[in-house]
């Protein structure tokens, strides 16, 4: 490049790094300890520089430290007084070049606030290039020491490696260290105190301003949608992130791929509808091949009601319990298979008695307040007005929706601001995070999806609006009528599933009552329209059914339909995920 310049070091580096072992670093750790206190003693620099020129501090004073597996690299980041290009040829010292003691290359990139963004580069061999950095689109003051680690030092990458040398060496640092950890985030690793408004704030702004966009891709694309979402409130660049094809792809990768605690130590109970006689039969297995499935009886109470089909409400267990109701929707159940216990739940007394009108009840969620230690279910009941023979005008009768306690075994009204959708399909209601959630619609001229959330503890309803695949020139009643979706958890977010032509979308929610926070993860198709949606399990599988009622799997990851399961010979109705626990009902 033109604007290269090579300089050679005064004498051979071989020599100089053994003189330092013989003299000062007979320990190559100590290489951390010297490239964070000359970290400090830049962010010490630009703080001092305040007291005269009150404008230049505009960031936080921190130091990062980033390793990089796969390039088996380590880069110490701050954002103190940074270097001029002179600074850079002449200045570095005998502590700079201790990283050789662990590194066989090192790049250096820093800026001064009064002067322009370089590049430093040196290896082994005695001589180093500097050169301008012209492709930095909005350079933010500091340095970026990146340690190309030899192959025998890659101890230093590893995450207690690097805490243990800052617990010992660096305790005296006066400005916050961080650390990206194994486990996707950053983790403050000395004694500095913080506050998690002062972290969102770094992390917002320090990833955008210091680290390249390869490596930033790789750290962003690991964190949950709704840190995206937020941070994106203080960095709006971060929101063109998902306009970008390669940061999605890596995003949604890491998110169907992530093997979710949610799903730890569970199994998967199956409820198949028989082909000739008018009930459910209850099965578990412990993978989505639908091996060794084990046929689980209904309790005694349940068996007395033979004929009738029963249902889950919702998706998954809590805390090993399990709500069901009849087909008819009349009665429900609380039951723990480990114990084989089962509780009934009392009939309301709000439903009205008079006119012996027929009532439609629609259960809309099962789910555990923490807070009061007690599992609730909440019921919607109305008139069903098809069948209704009666004079409506004379009915001062409105729909009830009722939450049931268990703790105290009974039915209260709930207060509700505004009209809310009910749910009227099975799969479409679930337990998460302290809330229940379903999907219905509203009409207002026009038929829109919507998802209700009831957060028990507080006892208040959120309402979300779900996106739509129409266009909007057809978009009508009718054409509504052939968009349908359903709601799942997909490791650990809400997520949102529609077919329109055949063509499948999945969005997933950052954050209840925010409609700007659907973000679509995939879309993809045509697909056979002969399925029909069963439930959902880990790492991106979801449970579909044929129109001869044959369970088949459909993988996110390679957006293909697997084997029709052979060995099920009922039509599947439900998926749920269960997890085995010690409450028992009674306590």
């Amino acid at each position: 490049m033109a604007n290269d310049e090579m300089f050679v070091l005064q004498g051979e580096m071989s020599k100089v790094l053994s003189l330092m072992k013989k003299t000062f670093y007979s320990n190559e750790e100590i290489f951390l300890l010297e490239l964070i206190n000359n970290a400090s003693n830049a962010l010490d620099k630009i703080q001092f520089e305040r007291l005269t020129y009150k404008n230049i501090l505009d960031d936080e004073l921190i130091i990062i430290l980033v390793p990089h597996e796969d390039n088996k690299t380590l880069s110490i980041i701050d954002s103190g007084i940074g270097m001029s290009k002179a600074d850079l040829a002449y200045n570095f010292g005998v502590g700079f070049c201790s990283s050789y003691l662990v590194a066989h290359k090192v790049i250096v990139t820093s800026k001064h606030n009064d002067h322009d963004q370089y590049i430093w580069e040196s290896q082994l061999g005695g001589s180093f290039i500097i050169n301008k950095d012209i492709n930095a689109q909005q350079p933010s003051r500091g340095t970026n020491i990146t340690l190309f680690l030899k192959d025998n030092q890659l101890k230093y990458m590893e995450e207690t490696t690097i805490k243990n040398l800052v617990l010992k060496n660096c305790q005296h640092i006066s400005h916050p260290i961080y650390l990206w950890n194994t486990k996707g985030h950053w983790q403050l690793i000395n004694h500095w105190l913080h506050n998690q408004e002062r972290n969102n704030k770094f992390v917002a702004q320090k990833l955008m301003n210091h680290l390249p966009d390869d490596l930033l891709f790789s750290i962003l694309s690991k964190l949950p949608l709704k840190s995206l979402k937020r941070f994106g409130c203080l960095q709006r660049s971060w929101n063109l992130f998902f306009e970008n094809s390669h940061f999605m792809n890596l995003f949604r990768n890491n998110f169907i791929c992530n093997n979710h605690s949610f799903y730890d130590n569970t199994s998967l109970l199956l409820i198949l509808d028989s082909r000739y006689v008018h009930s459910t039969t209850l099965y578990s297995f412990s993978d989505e091949r639908f091996q060794n499935m084990e046929k689980i009886y209904w309790p005694n109470q349940l068996q007395e009601d033979h004929g009738n089909i029963f249902y889950t409400l919702g998706s998954s267990s809590i805390n090993g319990i399990i709500c069901l109701y009849k087909g008819d929707e009349k009665v429900a159940y609380l039951w723990n298979p480990s114990y084989n216990e089962v509780k009934i739940i009392p009939p309301s007394p709000f439903e009205p008695l008079q006119y012996g009108l027929p009532l439609d009840r629609k259960y809309q969620g099962f789910g555990y307040d923490c807070v009061r230690d007690d599992y609730i279910v909440i019921r919607n009941v109305s008139f069903n007005p098809s069948i209704i023979m009666v004079d409506l005008d004379d009915i001062k009768y409105a729909p009830i929706l009722e939450m049931y306690s268990l703790r105290s075994n009974s039915w209260k009204k709930l207060e509700r601001a505004i009209e809310l959708p009910v749910c009227y399909d099975e799969m479409d209601r679930l337990y998460f995070e302290g809330m229940c959630h379903w999907l219905g619609g509203l009409y207002d001229e026009i038929y829109h999806a919507c998802l209700v959330s009831f957060d028990l503890s507080k006892e208040v309803f959120i309402t979300t609006m779900a996106p739509s695949h129409i266009p909007l020139e057809l978009y009508d009643n009718f054409e509504a009528r052939y968009e349908w979706r359903h709601i799942f958890i997909l490791n650990g977010s809400i997520a949102l599933m529609s077919n329109y032509a055949g063509t499948i979308y999945i969005e997933i929610l950052a954050e209840v009552g925010k409609k700007e926070t659907w973000t679509q993860l995939l879309v993809f198709g045509p697909i056979p329209c002969i399925y029909y949606y069963v439930g959902s399990w880990n790492i991106g599988n979801i449970l579909f059914q044929t129109l001869d009622g044959e369970p088949i799997w459909l993988n996110l990851s390679t957006q293909k339909f697997g084997k029709v399961i052979e060995n099920v010979h009922c039509i599947a109705s439900q998926l749920v995920v269960y997890k085995k626990s010690l409450v028992r009902l009674s306590s």
